[in-house]
């Protein structure tokens, strides 16, 4: 059995759940157990859009910045501590500041690390980004479908 961890900025919360959804049902087409660890995203009262906010726009409001230390805590110290391989979901190339600190637990902690795009970028989302070097180093290979996925998960 396989374990693999997910890491995305918050903005693609809805691409990643399909991205996973599709990973699952080509993981059971080949007979494939598979233990998959996410981030969890949902927050209690916090309005329409609120994923797709800059952080520094999300930390404004009191019930996220009281809850995403230990949500952050927990994916760090848990959930990339125990999975077999870490899966930076870097959309658009992009890398939040919560998932720079993730691949660079996770490379720590000796692990394969994938990733969705070859680009690494950060700063603010979507036109203020600049090139990661040093993050794209700690990727071993970009594997953009879910159907490769399973096939270096195998």
């Amino acid at each position: 059995m396989k374990s693999i961890v997910f890491c995305s900025s918050q903005r693609f919360k809805n691409e990643l759940e399909k991205f996973i959804s599709e990973l699952k049902a080509k993981a059971q087409e080949r007979g494939m157990d598979l233990v998959i660890l996410s981030p969890e995203f949902e927050f209690d009262d916090v309005p329409e859009g609120f994923y797709k906010l800059p952080e520094e726009e999300r930390l404004k409001n009191e019930t996220y910045r009281k809850t995403i230390i230990s949500k952050v805590y927990d994916h760090l110290f848990r959930k990339i501590r125990v999975a077999d391989v870490c899966f930076i979901f870097n959309k658009d190339g992009y890398l939040g500041p919560n998932v720079i600190g993730e691949l660079f637990t996770a490379a720590a902690l000796g692990k394969m690390i994938y990733a969705l795009e070859d680009k690494c970028l950060v700063g603010r989302y979507p036109d203020d980004l600049h090139e990661e070097p040093c993050c794209r180093g700690l990727i071993h290979r970009v594997i953009s479908d879910p159907e490769e996925l399973v096939r270096y998960l195998i």
